[in-house]
């Protein structure tokens, strides 16, 4: 079997690949990326027209993806199109199966454009055979989004005096963080499976924005703000170039996230693994 996968030297890809050698020992497991090097790795830049050097390909995993927008890297070309373009070629490459990483939220009428635009490539999957489509929560991966944003309110609390002001309406929404290394292994038994659809990657424990700070080191007085105080002051701040939140990360902190995991967990045959070791580690 020739395992193909798309974003491979992220921090989830670099997962995902490590999962893979590891459970794929005697199959030919390829990661691809512009910066790719190495052994198991070709360098691949995936908005080029030609995607012959990847050969015929059992199965194509799908790890690419953006949480902000820079330059030409649009929410639009980066997940809308290259999955068109994977439908494309896939008859090219070999109609292999396809595992594609999208986000828990993903819905085509989302105010996010990253959720949006995740939705979109969905619906344009959910249609073909032989495919498997990954929703996971926020993903556990030293220094993710989430802990750089629990973090920086961390150390603005010291700035105030132990004491931060944040939106009531922040507080209040659901998680369900998953570590990386049951998202991987996820993604390694769906590569093999023939199960299709859409599988939800959650983890074993609901939690909010608040639960997350609280996992400082440092003791911290939460004031809540109530929303007609601080939504338009949040729309005008994420407006400027380079805010510390922009306008998609707003709306998804203010919505539930959550999902229950019974169906990943009959896939890995194991518990969804506990964060709370990682969340000590990681807020300071």
């Amino acid at each position: 079997m020739r395992i193909v996968v798309l974003g491979a030297t992220g921090q989830i890809g670099a997962m995902v690949m490590s999962q893979l050698l590891q459970s794929f020992p005697g199959d030919e497991v390829v990661g691809c990326s512009r910066s790719a090097k190495g052994k198991n790795y070709l360098p691949l830049n995936i908005y080029d027209e030609d995607w012959s050097t990847l050969g015929k390909v059992d199965v194509l995993i799908n790890i690419v993806g953006i949480i902000e927008e820079k330059g030409e890297n649009t929410f639009e070309k980066v997940h809308v199109q290259l999955v068109k373009d994977i439908l494309r070629k896939r008859e090219s490459l070999g109609n292999p199966r396809i595992v594609h990483v999208s986000v828990l939220g993903a819905d085509v009428t989302s105010k996010a454009e990253y959720a949006r635009t995740k939705g979109v490539a969905d619906a344009l999957l959910i249609t073909e055979k032989n495919v498997a489509i990954v929703r996971p929560s926020f993903v556990l991966t030293p220094g993710t989004a989430i802990v750089q944003k629990v973090n920086m309110i961390v150390k603005m609390s010291k700035w105030m005096l132990g004491f931060s002001l944040m939106p009531a309406h922040f507080l209040s929404p659901k998680f369900q963080p998953v570590l990386g290394e049951d998202l991987a292994e996820l993604i390694a038994k769906l590569a093999s499976a023939k199960d299709c659809g859409i599988f939800y990657a959650t983890g074993p424990q609901e939690m909010t924005l608040a639960d997350m700070i609280h996992y400082s080191k440092s003791k911290i007085k939460i004031i809540p703000l109530p929303k007609w105080l601080t939504h338009w002051v949040f729309m005008m701040i994420t407006s400027f170039k380079n805010p510390f939140m922009n306008r998609d990360q707003y709306y998804l902190l203010a919505s539930d996230n959550v999902h229950e995991n019974s169906t990943m967990e009959n896939i890995l045959g194991r518990k969804a693994m506990e964060t709370e070791e990682f969340w000590r580690r990681e807020i300071k």
